[in-house]
């Protein structure tokens, strides 16, 4: 797929099935967390191409976070792999707007989760993120969502999501 358009609605359209909930997880029970993530260190800076419309795409970015939440399975060391197509926004503080996409995976004491993501930058520089993952270890058979929000491009990201227990 070389038309990064169509490359974005078939992420788009991933992650909507993966966040529909499959009939067998219909009746889970579902325990809703908040926290905040805070930004670790980037391990890749990934390949960035810049292109002569002005637009980029970055790809292989590998940064960590530090994540606490109010349910202890969702605090822990977080690992983002992702990839983005942007465009010029002069009035976003990363000078950049755009989506992103990619996995990630928490780590903690109890188990782990690995999932995938998608998220957004504004022109205004808001980051909007929206993630699902099945965990492992301890927290094999549970289905978590993610969300994440960001008003600029530095400070913690607020998060909220569930945890769907069959």
């Amino acid at each position: 797929m070389k038309n990064p358009k169509y490359l974005s609605i078939l992420v788009f359209v991933l992650v909507a099935v993966l966040l529909h909930p499959p009939p067998a997880m219909a009746g889970a029970q579902r325990t809703t967390f908040t926290g905040t993530s805070n930004f670790g260190e980037t391990l890749d800076a990934g390949e960035w191409t810049f292109l002569p419309s002005g637009n980029v795409l970055a790809r292989g970015i590998v940064e960590t976070y530090n994540d606490v939440g109010s349910d202890p399975r969702v605090t822990g060391q977080e690992t983002i792999v992702s990839d983005g197509n942007f465009r010029p926004a002069p009035s976003s503080e990363l000078g950049l707007a755009g989506h992103l996409w990619g996995t990630f995976h928490i780590e903690n004491e109890g188990g782990t989760w690995d999932g995938i993501f998608t998220s957004e930058i504004t022109e205004d520089g808001e980051y909007f993120y929206r993630g699902v993952a099945h965990g492992s270890g301890g927290y094999e058979g549970l289905v978590g969502h993610w969300e994440a929000y960001r008003n600029g491009h530095s400070g913690p990201f607020t998060l909220s999501g569930w945890i769907l227990e069959p």
